[in-house]
């Protein structure tokens, strides 16, 4: 996770808004994909346990912004352990749901599990695709910051 929030930290807070906002929208066309190939195929489930797994995937995406923002605004002593522990229960938390969906139905908890990694999938393609624009807006030469300083 801090390889990640490494990442986020190269970009600024209107760029971030907009990747967020691209997964969002990219997520809901993949879940809507997903859960039409699963009903052609015979596999309803399988669908609509991507779309739960892309929800779940979003969800843990708000959950964290909202947790860095509370930890920031707030003087705590030790921010990572507190950042950590709260990643750890929703880890915990998606766990459980998606071992429960698997109990409940294989193709369920499948396709839940499924979509979460589609989720993550796609915030990355969207992240890496804001960083590789921003890298080529900065250019060769430039200084500044998020300036590599090669051509300097």
């Amino acid at each position: 996770m801090d390889r990640l929030a490494a990442l986020f930290e190269q970009l600024s807070l209107p760029a971030v808004s907009r990747v967020l906002r691209r997964t969002v929208f990219a997520g809901s066309g993949v879940g809507l994909v997903a859960l039409g190939v699963a009903a052609l195929a015979g596999h309803l489930l399988v669908g609509v346990g991507a779309c739960l797994g892309l929800a779940l995937g979003l969800a843990n995406v708000r959950l964290v912004t909202a947790s860095v923002a509370r930890v920031n605004s707030s003087a705590v002593a030790h921010p990572k352990r507190v950042l950590a522990s709260q990643t750890l229960a929703r880890l915990a938390i998606t766990t459980a749901v998606v071992v429960g969906l698997l109990l409940a139905s294989l193709q369920l908890g499948f396709g839940t599990a499924g979509g979460i990694a589609l989720f993550y999938l796609v915030l990355i393609v969207n992240l890496l695709g804001a960083l590789l624009r921003q890298a080529g807006a900065v250019g060769p030469g430039a200084t500044g910051p998020g300036a590599s300083g090669a051509g300097a």
